[in-house]
């Protein structure tokens, strides 16, 4: 597909290698550019726009295109027909539209080389045989250069499959045609300019068409039709962008094999390499050129900016440093090393994640204090690692009302007198931080932990403070007992779910948490199983059901005194069971809470060691990314129906279960995180530092600290003297 510039008089098109522009979709923007159209074309009007409108670069200043692009341009990275506008570009250039820049591309400079070089050897004849017309190449603001054996001698040559006579004065002893690339003063030396004499003036007279028309394509048809619209690809230097491409090397190092400045043979080599780093110097030997690049800008003078960034994406999206550098290395990238990853992460990408959980806690602190009724929170501790030896006890708070993680505490074993004392010293820790930020604990929903009980029922109950047990926690552990009894009583074995069903029923059918309510209703049970319905019990003195005939019965009644009665009722009436029945909580369970540690496995396997800090920095970022997608609506089909997934869970035992399929999510609070880093460090790296000094100061010494040291060279002198008893002589 072939643009054409609307402008009246312009005959710039996409064919020509020109840059087009679509009108924009802004309607302020949209108008203006009209308005610039209808200067020159007073029957042009919003409704002439249509998909195929376009309108060229020469309208447009160098302004009105994105800095990041201009400088890609610069370093010869990007195509000027890849160059896009900013959002606010409106045209106001109105140039003599008879003789329109031709933008120069990689074909272009090709031609111009073998332009320069029939120029040179014409150079070293003393006639011109042939007379003709020459075509012109677009070189910039400067014209031609040319050679001839006689000062103001003209020579005019043929180049081949070209046309549009062009008459073009040739200099002595001139042969640089480069691609008149603006470089940036920073990153490489200008080439000096040859000295301009009145002689040069007089004779540099050059008339032509600018514009020139290949009577071959340069490209194939699927090749042209690359530059017709607009590209898709946006670069925004300040943020964390779609910015980034891998680049193998020896296609890198081909960028610089040409002078930019004479297109002759450069030399070029890496000099500094450190992670994805990479700086190059190229050296002309023809011309003198040379340059320094280098593939990313720095942070603050010193850090480059995709190493500390890929840490950062490392770290805040929960992968392993490790698994991701191994990976990146098999693959042949060149990355930064594992050392690196955790000196960022100390310094600069920890400080960043805390920073980030408190503004988040902050905010919710304050959303809860403009709510009524105190807090309703849901606790529960989570440990490292399998088994009863845990490192470290992770006590994490929801509030089940909003479904925001609002505290998380960790604990290191080495802090208390062992591992089971992490979730009472958890729980000490997050209720002192809400007594701090004046918020009132109105519920509690915690597991059966008798010291957690304890102390709750000391300290917070005379504050107002009402305990609840889950009631997941307790069937669970019922279910069990089931199951053991079952396997000496069959009949044991149909009733085990309804059993389960009614200890549910007994705390949700009691919505004010009534203690002998629901006592008196879990021990219905005991008579319910054996057909009677009438009990003794003026709490609840009959079955709530109604009559239960034919297809509503699918299991035998327990016949009194049966050992399966028997064994039953003593599973149901046990003393510490009855009590806990007392403590069901309700309304509001911990199955939020359980959703939120099985998310922590993403973030902090229990497979892995983590340092005290890089633990407590995972386990935020999975409260994070909690509080960022808890909420989210369930997904609907295009009629706006929802959508639904069937699965078959190990515990169901072939039994299926219906859950709604929620929507795709968010990673919104990484992208911040990135941004926050880069901006943090860029602002003052010293500030992150300390930042970082403070938490490793307020972090308890690696348990190993807490023994006597033993020195290496006599543990290993030990280890052999052992080893050497079962050698073999």
């Amino acid at each position: 597909m072939v643009y054409y510039c609307v402008c009246a008089g312009c005959k710039n098109s996409s064919k020509i290698g020109h840059r087009v522009h679509c009108f924009p979709k802004d309607k302020g923007i949209f108008r203006s550019w009209v308005q610039f159209v209808k200067i020159r074309r007073a029957d042009f009007s919003a409704s002439s726009v249509t998909a195929y409108s376009r309108i060229c670069s020469a309208h447009f200043k160098e302004e009105d295109y994105h800095s990041g692009d201009a400088k890609m341009v610069s370093l010869g990275l990007k195509s000027e027909r890849m160059a896009k506008l900013i959002p606010t570009a409106v045209p106001s250039v109105n140039p003599n539209l008879s003789a329109c820049p031709v933008p120069r591309s990689r074909d272009t400079v090709c031609r111009m080389r073998h332009v320069a070089t029939m120029l040179t050897d014409a150079s070293q004849q003393e006639t011109v045989d042939s007379v003709d017309t020459v075509e012109s190449v677009d070189t910039g603001d400067q014209p031609l250069p040319s050679s001839t054996s006689d000062a103001g001698t003209q020579c005019y040559l043929k180049p081949p499959r070209w046309s549009h006579a062009v008459q073009v004065n040739l200099k002595p002893k001139m042969v640089s045609v480069g691609t008149q690339m603006p470089f940036s003063p920073q990153t490489s030396t200008p080439l000096a300019s040859p000295e301009q004499t009145d002689e040069d003036d007089d004779n540099a007279s050059v008339i032509s068409d600018l514009s020139w028309v290949p009577e071959e394509p340069m490209h194939e048809e699927d090749e042209e039709d690359l530059f017709d619209e607009e590209p898709p690809y946006t670069c925004d230097p300040h943020h964390n962008g779609i910015d980034k491409f891998i680049v193998c090397q020896e296609e890198l190092m081909g960028l610089f094999a040409i002078c930019p400045a004479c297109c002759e043979r450069s030399d070029s080599s890496i000099v500094q390499q450190e992670g994805t780093f990479v700086k190059i110097k190229q050296v002309c030997a023809s011309c003198g050129y040379h340059r320094f690049w280098q593939n990313q800008p720095m942070l603050h003078r010193n850090m480059p900016t995709c190493n500390l960034l890929l840490s950062g994406a490392i770290h805040f999206t929960g992968c392993l440093a490790t698994q991701t550098l191994r990976m990146l290395t098999m693959f042949g990238l060149q990355c930064i090393s594992a050392s690196s990853f955790f000196r960022h992460q100390r310094r600069y990408t920890i400080p960043v994640i805390v920073q980030a959980w408190q503004n988040d806690q902050a905010k919710n602190f304050s959303d809860l204090r403009a709510m009524d009724g105190g807090l309703v929170l849901a606790g529960d501790c989570r440990s490292d690692s399998p088994g009863h030896c845990a490192k470290y006890g992770s006590y994490s708070l929801i509030e089940d009302r909003v479904n925001k993680v609002v505290d998380v505490q960790l604990v290191q074993s080495s802090e208390v007198p062992n591992s089971s004392w992490c979730e009472l010293e958890g729980l000490k820790r997050s209720v002192g931080l809400l007594r701090g930020k004046d918020l009132h604990l109105a519920t509690l929903i915690t597991d059966r932990h008798r010291q957690v009980a304890k102390w709750v029922r000391e300290e917070l109950s005379p504050e107002g403070t009402q305990h609840y047990f889950d009631v997941w926690h307790i069937a669970k552990s019922l279910g069990k007992a089931l199951d053991a009894a079952s396997k000496e009583c069959d009949q044991l074995q149909l009733w085990r779910p309804a059993i389960v069903n009614h200890l549910y029923w007994t705390a949700a059918s009691t919505p004010d948490g009534n203690p002998a309510v629901m006592e008196a209703k879990w021990r219905s049970l005991v008579n319910h199983i054996q057909d009677i319905h009438d009990h003794d019990t003026p709490a609840f003195s009959s079955c709530a059901h109604g009559p239960l005939d034919g297809d509503q019965r699918n299991k035998e009644w327990l016949d009194p005194g049966s050992l399966a009665a028997v064994k039953l009722e003593n599973i149901i009436m046990r003393t510490a069971l009855l009590k806990d029945v007392r403590q069901l909580s309700p309304q509001h369970q911990t199955f939020s809470l359980e959703a939120y540690h099985s998310l922590i496995l993403h973030f902090a396997p229990k497979h892995t060691g983590f340092s005290y800090l890089g633990m407590y920095s995972r386990l935020l970022l999975a409260a994070l990314h909690y509080n960022h997608n808890a909420n989210r609506e369930t997904a609907r089909r295009s009629d706006g129906t929802e959508k639904y997934c069937v699965r078959y869970p190990r515990f169901r035992k072939g039994a299926h279960v219906v859950r709604p399929i929620k929507e795709a999510a968010s990673y919104g609070y990484a992208t911040s995180l990135m941004k926050a880093l880069r901006e943090s460090y860029t602002n003052s790296p010293a500030a992150l530092r300390e930042v970082s000094a403070n938490l490793s100061s307020d972090a308890p010494a690696p348990i190993a600290k807490s023994f006597e040291q033993v020195p290496k060279e006599e543990a290993v002198s030990l280890y052999l003297a052992r080893q050497s008893r079962y050698k073999r002589t």
